[in-house]
């Protein structure tokens, strides 16, 4: 009975290092310490009965992978989690780029391309500068652009002619 009792701390000994491991930051050590006394466990397991062994090695091969992604999943709900990997924010229209209906008004105007854009540049309408899209090729910087639609949530731009530049 004695070695019975010892086997039953052995593992609960694991077991409850291995849930430690989850709300404190040891940086892994308490889990090998975990493993260190199920390893014995199970050794122990195996001296004193030969099928108990096995079926202590098949029930820790099923335990260990089926708890550590259940530690996974919950690690960020815990106290030390949620320090060190907090929610993701929640973002507003204005942080995932420009929106359409405020880049619509620049279509049709006439502009500068301030960079060169290979395809991705910057271009100048009257004051404002807008992020734009060359709708084929490259444009070279200082080249009069002239903005015919929206493209990918950004401005697309064509090269003006030499006449339609001055309109």
């Amino acid at each position: 009975m004695d070695s019975v009792l010892s086997l039953a701390i052995l593992y609960a000994l694991g077991v409850i290092l291995l849930v430690a491991e989850i709300f404190l930051p040891s940086h892994g050590a308490l889990s090998i310490v975990a493993l260190g006394f199920l390893g014995w466990a199970v050794f122990q397991t195996f001296r004193f009965s030969e099928s108990a062994g096995y079926v202590a090695l098949v029930l820790l091969a099923i335990f260990l992978p089926a708890f550590t992604i259940v530690a996974v999943r919950t690690w960020h709900r815990t106290p030390i989690g949620r320090r060190i990997s907090p929610a993701n924010p929640v973002l507003t229209a204005e942080d995932t780029g420009p929106r359409p209906d405020l880049l619509q008004p620049f279509i049709g105007q006439v502009g500068t391309s301030l960079t060169p854009l290979r395809p991705v540049g910057e271009c100048q309408f009257g004051d404002k500068k807008v992020e734009c899209v060359a709708e084929s090729g490259m444009i070279a910087r200082g080249t009069p652009v002239r903005a015919v639609g929206i493209i990918n949530m950004s401005l697309a731009v064509r090269p003006c002619d030499a006449f339609e530049g001055h309109a």
